[in-house]
């Protein structure tokens, strides 16, 4: 068996998988890695993959709340992505009609951010290192 290295990958359980999985296709520029097909015709499960980058997303077969599109408050979790140039990503997505949630600006902790919301209201966040940490006044960094 080969060494694989380190990575988390994200599953997010949804109502319904093909919007979520076309969102990342057609408007984030991921490519299908692979899908289940169910019982009904529809996807049961699929992953997606972008430069290393994978998210796997589902229908569960157990009732879980809040797996509806649009949450009408904000979701507990955020994911946080890596990019190789943030502001290449940044045009391409919104060349491709995203609206960035969250501004394209440069972070005190030395991240260039921006941030979308997916079909069911999951801010994803998309960066890039470009400098160092530089706290600002009356932060305590441990």
């Amino acid at each position: 068996m080969s060494e694989q290295a380190a990575q988390v990958i994200p599953s997010f359980w949804v109502e319904a998988v093909e919007p979520l999985r076309n969102f990342f296709i057609e408007k984030l520029g991921f490519g299908h890695m692979m899908g289940v097909v169910g019982k009904d015709g529809n996807l049961d499960f699929a992953i997606v993959t972008r430069d290393g980058l994978n998210v796997m997303m589902g229908r569960p077969e157990t009732r879980i709340d809040g797996i509806g599109p649009k949450a009408a408050t904000d979701r507990a979790v955020e994911i946080y992505m890596y990019v190789g140039d943030v502001d290449a990503y940044h045009k391409e997505v919104t060349g491709r009609g995203v609206s960035a949630v969250e501004r394209l600006e440069t972070q005190w902790w030395g991240d260039r951010t921006f941030a979308v919301k997916d079909p069911y209201g999951y801010k994803i966040w998309f960066c890039q290192t470009v400098g160092e940490v530089k706290p600002p006044a009356g932060v305590n960094m441990i």
